[in-house]
């Protein structure tokens, strides 16, 4: 008896592991391939000008599903980092955007023509006392640069710019 339930928990153990895994979902598909133009290592310009913003290092990872920025500005010691994603539940890509600051801002959005627009519509950072919609449009230009324009509005319907900046592509030194 003890033998046969033996060989009962082989035989039950042997034919569960050749079993196939389960197949797991991929990040293959067009739409979780939106943002790649932003992905690079970058230099950053203030638009229109040679002053220099900062730098961006932008990588995918987590079977290329997540796309991660780490920001450097040239402007003192900030720096700041992005986890970027499409939800395939939702239909939109999602930004968590968190600084050297302590803020911690999330936008959601979606491609357009050449290019991504992420928007927060509620964000109250500090010092603010009312909530101004906050939104990115990221632009991939024909010359390879990709532009970045930032934009606040208190209402949805009047923006003013925030920043305006164009990642270069870092050559090979």
């Amino acid at each position: 008896m003890i033998k046969t339930i033996a060989a009962f928990i082989l035989l039950t153990a042997c034919a569960h592991a050749q079993q196939t895994p389960p197949q797991l979902p991929t990040c293959s598909a067009p739409e979780f391939r939106a943002f790649d133009f932003w992905v690079g290592e970058w230099d950053v310009v203030v638009t229109g000008t040679e002053n220099r913003a900062g730098s961006s290092v932008i990588g995918k990872e987590n079977a290329d599903c997540v796309i991660t920025e780490h920001w450097t500005s040239a402007r003192g010691p900030y720096t700041g980092q992005s986890l970027n994603m499409y939800d395939r539940a939702t239909g939109h890509w999602n930004q968590y955007y968190m600084d050297s600051t302590g803020e911690v801002t999330r936008f959601e959005g979606g491609p357009f023509e050449n290019g991504m627009r992420l928007l927060d519509p509620a964000n109250v950072a500090a010092g603010q006392s009312a909530p101004l919609q906050t939104r990115m449009t990221f632009t991939a230009n024909a010359d390879g640069t990709v532009r970045q324009h930032g934009e606040t509005s208190p209402d949805g319907a009047t923006w003013t710019t925030s920043y305006d900046l164009t990642y270069r592509r870092r050559t090979a030194q």
